[in-house]
């Protein structure tokens, strides 16, 4: 099971993120759960950046949203 690890970098963006989008901590709990658990699980959309973001992937929140996650 793959293990994702959380930078500094990463816990100021997602504060940041959860203060700007008060209505969403639920579902971005749900979404890191169901990364770590089942990073294949097709509503996650996983998929690798290319350009500046190459070595970063994406994975949806929301139909709506998407993180970037190394």
């Amino acid at each position: 099971m793959p293990e994702i690890i959380y930078t500094q970098s990463y816990i100021r963006k997602a504060r940041k993120f959860a203060r700007r989008h008060p209505d969403l901590p639920g579902q971005y709990e749900k979404t890191l759960k169901l990364l770590e658990a089942n990073p294949s699980h097709p509503s996650l959309r996983l998929h690798k950046l290319t350009g500046r973001l190459d070595g970063l992937y994406s994975v949806s929140i929301l139909s709506l949203l998407s993180m970037t996650t190394p």
